[in-house]
């Protein structure tokens, strides 16, 4: 299996890290000039907890979306599958229309968290502000504190998710090798695919829960 270029993703080393009482003005509403500009021209990477969310609000099985909507690449740091987000032919996201986006309420976490992105340092959470020239939504709108942020975009539970994902990541880090194609299919499908992977092994028919199984056995039981 073929390693990808690295996906580049740029983190101004001068930018502020917020916490979770710090301040920023922001918002986002169909009469805003730059309405859906941010929704052309980037890499949306997806989480396991993405994936179901998405493929729940389309009807779809894990195994049609992820080949309709998606691409697979290694990450060039990890090792390890990183999923994203098949942008159209035109650079647009699938799922935007000209009155917004079509899945909204179970879109992914790098757009919930819009204009804000998150890292982790020694387990505590920060976030920074992405700035990007075509967007206007810092000019207008009420003040947030991350937190209010965070409540009113839903994001703690995707946050929560993710970090079960982060567990594979330390997992890969102590093995100290690089892993063969076979772990690398097997890790997609236990997080990624899981409706397939259902076909192999026995997983709970609640998708939240067979994803945390999935992601326990990669830990517990392939990266040992």
């Amino acid at each position: 299996m073929r390693k990808e270029e690295p996906l580049k993703v740029w983190i101004d080393p001068m930018q502020d890290l917020l916490t979770s009482k710090d301040q920023f003005r922001f918002s986002c509403h169909p009469g805003i000039e730059c309405f859906n500009s941010c929704c052309y021209d980037l890499n949306i990477f997806l989480t396991p907890y993405d994936v179901i969310r998405l493929k729940s609000r389309l009807k779809m099985s894990s195994t049609d979306f992820l080949r309709d909507f998606t691409k697979m690449h290694i990450g060039y740091a990890t090792g390890l599958p990183v999923v994203t987000l098949k942008m159209m032919e035109d650079g647009r996201c699938p799922f935007v229309t000209e009155k917004g986006c079509s899945v909204y309420p179970d879109r992914p976490t790098s757009c919930r968290l819009y204009p804000l992105a998150r890292i982790k340092i020694n387990d505590q959470d920060y976030y920074y502000i992405v700035r990007e020239d075509h967007c206007k939504g810092f000019k207008e709108g009420k003040v947030w504190t991350i937190e209010e942020w965070l409540e009113d975009q839903g994001v703690h539970e995707y946050n929560k998710m993710n970090d079960l994902f982060m567990e594979i990541i330390r997992a890969k880090n102590r093995l100290n090798r690089e892993l063969t194609d076979k772990e690398i299919e097997q890790i997609y499908l236990a997080c990624f695919d899981i409706d397939r992977f259902r076909e192999i092994a026995e997983l709970p028919e609640d998708d939240v829960e067979a994803i945390k199984f999935g992601i326990d056995w990669v830990v517990n039981h392939l990266l040992r």
